[in-house]
């Protein structure tokens, strides 16, 4: 029998609270989105692989290791951005296994601010795809095979709602980011989007032409049969529609594989392209600002601006009045 002064109470308690953990991990891991987790994984390995190369601890690593892999990275011609990601994944990494590592460190604080300013590059946006390409590209979409009916209601919603292609992947008819047909239109449920965890909405109102995003779907799903489950599915080489969903990088690839069908120039574009397009369209109909935002849910009023400058550059110039 145990007695007053024995250690079991404290092992039960400590088997408990490695139960709680245990349990408590999925939230912490829903903190990042699944292509966060795997970017930083990517770029952790990477680092570990340095820290192999250069005999010196990965995890836990001195700030000047960290420093002087930072500095690799802008030698070898990687982006701010870049550069900026691997030493979010290396903290990120030394957090989940109870370790510190200040990114005020000086000796990774200035690193990271001399790389900002020697290495900063204009950002390259793919271009925006404007409503004449749109419409060339769905026009290029008219066959009856599966594979058009699913490329055609992807492009369609992805253009209108203004998705990010993870958001576009994440789409289900069931599951936890639904969707939801009416007579009116089309609501997408947006769960832990990019920029928000908490769910996010978009209507899509129906359309009277041939670019109508809830008529395209319809026609999608009345030709897969599909009730329940991912809304975007690989297809089989017979034509069905599969359990797997599309990812974020399938997306990328049907959408150049279209635009080169349809004769477009694919370098120009991206997946982002129709998220830029539906937001460079509307601004140029003299859509309010504060309704193009609803839709393509920019935090930042500045950051929603950026694309209307763009696409304004030249129209509202002041040299064009002197």
């Amino acid at each position: 029998m145990p007695t007053p002064n024995s250690s079991q109470p404290e092992t039960v308690a400590n088997g408990a609270l490695a139960m709680a953990l245990q349990k408590a991990l999925p939230f912490s891991q829903a903190a990042q989105s699944d292509g966060t987790r795997r970017v930083y994984a990517e770029a952790f390995a990477q680092w570990a692989a340095w820290c192999d190369l250069h005999h010196t601890s990965a995890l836990p690593a001195a700030p000047e290791a960290v420093a002087a892999y930072l500095a690799s990275l802008a030698r070898a011609g990687k982006s701010v951005s870049a550069i900026n990601v691997a030493l979010s994944a290396i903290q990120s990494h030394h957090r989940a296994c109870g370790h510190a590592l200040d990114r005020k460190h000086h000796a990774i604080a200035d690193i990271v601010a001399g790389i900002a300013r020697t290495c900063e590059r204009p950002r390259e946006r793919a271009a925006a795809l404007d409503m004449g390409s749109l419409r060339r590209l769905i026009a290029s979409l008219s066959g009856d095979d599966l594979r058009s009916l699913r490329d055609r209601a992807l492009i369609l919603i992805a253009f209108f709602a203004a998705l990010r292609r993870s958001e576009i992947a994440s789409l289900d008819l069931t599951g936890r980011s639904p969707i939801a047909l009416s007579d009116r239109g089309l609501v997408l449920h947006l769960t832990s989007t990019k920029a928000s965890r908490r769910t996010e909405t978009v209507a899509l109102p129906r359309r009277s032409d041939e670019l109508c995003p809830v008529a395209a779907l319809e026609t999608y799903l009345a030709n897969a049969a599909l009730t329940s489950g991912p809304l975007f599915r690989a297809i089989s080489k017979a034509g069905r529609p599969l359990e797997r969903r599309l990812d974020p990088t399938s997306v990328r690839h049907i959408l150049a594989q279209r635009l080169s069908m349809a004769g477009l120039e694919t370098a120009r574009y991206s997946p982002h392209s129709l998220r830029a397009g539906f937001i460079t369209a509307a601004a140029a109909a003299n859509v309010p600002e504060h309704l193009i935002q609803r839709t393509s849910r920019h935090k930042s009023v500045d950051v929603l601006r950026s694309y209307i400058r763009a696409a304004d550059a030249f129209d509202d110039n002041a040299a064009r009045f002197v």
